[in-house]
């Protein structure tokens, strides 16, 4: 066919589109709209299952459910899953499965090398699970905040994703999908009931009160030894009651597993029960053998007959920093943990993420730092090592023992400082050599460029103080003025009161 035959039957088709009226255009668009295909997605997970899923082989594992929303069947060994996208090797190839359009297929993730089975768990706390194809790149990804027992993450028509308290593993979801955590799967409501309609005889209750699952100092006695975690129990009956045949455990479905000493519990009194591998002999201390998960679990106190008394899932926790109860019933993040004593709701927050100090700063802080040092200080070795200088403007003295600098804001704990007091006034200077010594002429693991961020973190209070650092001339140090605004210094004063700012540091 000749050029021009061609250039004539493209002219002639674009002169009868112009004829199209516009209600056929608006056709041709519903039917596009019509025919949009829903994705190839995760579409509901359940990171706690006791009875959301039961299987003849596995169990009650956790379960993440796929839908293929498209026209075309999809081959699932074309694809993989996983929950560290970093770690692409690691992800799992999907079984040789043909899923049909709309239809589900259910995988456990259990750690079996079995059909329908992933190498690994999930996190009742938060996860990140991504769908990868052939060539390792991510097809879809969902992020799963935490869940308390049989309430799934599932999505909703309309593509977005919200909490169900009736988990529907291999169908639709149906509308039952919620913006809020519930305070309860519906399937534990009714287990619930249908157990309290036939529950044995139940013993007085004895409330978990106070969980720490990575003790450092919040709890030490004479006689205790590696108590690395803890737990509180509080008795608020009006007469003793005897621990004897009472059961702590972290398995739901074993009642019996972690017996609680013989003990009185007086009305209104405190336990403490110890949870380290150490012995502990400590006065009013109890021991058993259950080990606290620093990344969080669930733990259930059963009485003497088996029937569940009080339960608590608590979070992934730092150090010395507690899960605790307070007047209204609510758990709440506890900086100053209270073992055998009711909590100061003072201590309670909301939000464990590191904050930044205030300005003024009336504490240790950030007074001064150089990186390009060809003129100022030397260290022992004879290096004109990059330096910070910390300066306690508070009037107490500062203990620096979980204290930290780093040049990393989203690695705060880098390079603890060493348990040293630093007076009011006092200044403290740290080399950023990368010598790593916390004897003596202090060096910090790191040394300091242009285009970081200079950090100072207080573990305990979780603030911190951060001071950028800008290209500069040799020899020109950077600090704040009393605004906070930043400033650069001409001549470096370590371990003495900053001269007079300059404008720029080039």
């Amino acid at each position: 066919m000749s050029k021009s035959v061609l250039n004539r039957i493209c002219a002639l088709l674009l002169s009868l589109a112009s004829l199209l009226p516009l209600s056929a255009c608006d056709r041709v668009k519903a039917l596009f709209a019509e025919t949009k295909q829903e994705p190839f997605c995760i579409n509901e997970v359940v990171t706690s299952n006791q009875l959301s899923l039961q299987d003849e082989v596995y169990g009650s594992p956790d379960w993440i459910e796929l839908y293929n929303g498209t026209s075309a069947p999809i081959q699932l060994s074309n694809y993989f899953l996983t929950d560290n996208v970093a770690a692409p090797q690691k992800a799992t190839r999907l079984p040789e499965v043909e899923l049909q359009p709309g239809e589900y297929l259910v995988l456990f993730a259990n750690k079996k090398d079995r059909p329908n089975c992933l190498d690994f768990s999930l996190k009742r706390n938060g996860e990140t699970l991504s769908i990868l194809n052939a060539r390792m790149e991510e097809v879809t990804t969902l992020v799963i905040p935490a869940l308390i027992r049989d309430v799934s993450y599932a999505r909703r028509a309309d593509g977005t994703y919200g909490f169900c308290d009736l988990p529907t593993p291999g169908a639709d979801n149906g509308d039952n999908i919620q913006d809020v955590m519930p305070l309860s799967s519906q399937l534990v409501k009714e287990a619930e009931e249908e157990e309290a309609a036939t529950e044995a005889p139940r013993s007085p209750a004895i409330l978990i009160t106070e969980v720490v699952s990575k003790n450092v100092s919040s709890l030490q006695a004479d006689g205790c030894q590696g108590c690395t975690e803890w737990i509180e129990l509080y008795n608020p009956n009006e007469e003793a009651v005897s621990l004897l045949g009472y059961a702590l455990t972290d398995d739901m479905t074993n009642e019996k597993s972690k017996p609680l000493p013989e003990r009185a519990l007086l009305p209104g009194q405190y336990a403490l029960i110890c949870c380290g591998r150490g012995p502990c002999a400590a006065e009013g201390h109890m021991r058993i053998d259950l080990g606290l998960s620093a990344k969080g679990e669930e733990l259930f106190l059963f009485d003497p007959n088996g029937n569940l008394l009080d339960t608590v899932a608590f979070p992934a926790l730092p150090a010395d920093v507690s899960w605790a109860k307070g007047t209204d019933g609510a758990w709440h993040y506890c900086v100053a943990p209270t073992p055998g004593t009711a909590p100061e709701e003072a201590a309670f927050v909301a939000d464990l993420s590191p904050q930044p100090m205030e300005a003024p700063l009336r504490s240790l802080h950030i007074s001064e730092a150089l990186y390009r040092n060809t003129l100022s200080i030397l260290d022992e070795d004879g290096d004109r090592s990059d330096f910070v200088e910390l300066y306690n403007a508070g009037g107490e003295a500062v203990s620096l023992s979980g204290w930290y600098l780093s040049d990393n804001p989203d690695k705060l704990t880098k390079w603890p400082l060493p348990d040293l007091s630093l007076a009011p006034g006092e200044y403290l200077l740290v080399f950023l050599s990368g010598k790593d010594r916390k004897t003596g002429e202090l060096h910090a693991s790191f040394s300091l460029h242009a285009g970081e961020t200079l950090c100072l973190y207080d573990s305990v209070h979780r603030r911190f103080d951060s001071l950028p650092i800008p290209e500069t001339a040799e020899n020109v140090s950077v600090g704040r003025d009393a605004a906070g605004v930043l400033v650069y210094y001409s001549h470096p004063t370590p371990l003495e009161e900053n001269g007079t700012p300059l404008n720029t540091g080039k």
